[in-house]
């Protein structure tokens, strides 16, 4: 899934995002020690997906606490 699609999404979308492509990853992993799986690099795929997920998900929570600071900066003065 491309960056653009991911940060489209609302933080409870990117909860399920995130715990689905771990399940998947998951499987895939136990799949690729079966040899079921012919073409390894769904695993790289899953993993780039979940970093940026989890990428986004940590720059909205960074945005949230400078905006609380900022607004408590400006409440003090």
């Amino acid at each position: 899934m491309k960056l653009q699609d991911i940060t489209k999404k609302t933080d409870q979308e990117l909860t399920e995002f995130i715990a689905t492509e771990r399940k998947a990853l998951e499987q895939a992993v136990i799949d690729s020690r079966t040899k079921e799986v012919k073409n390894v690099k769904i695993l790289t795929a899953h993993k780039k997906a979940i970093a940026r997920a989890l990428t986004v998900t940590r720059e909205r929570e960074i945005a949230k606490v400078e905006a609380a600071v900022s607004a408590a900066k400006e409440a003090a003065e």
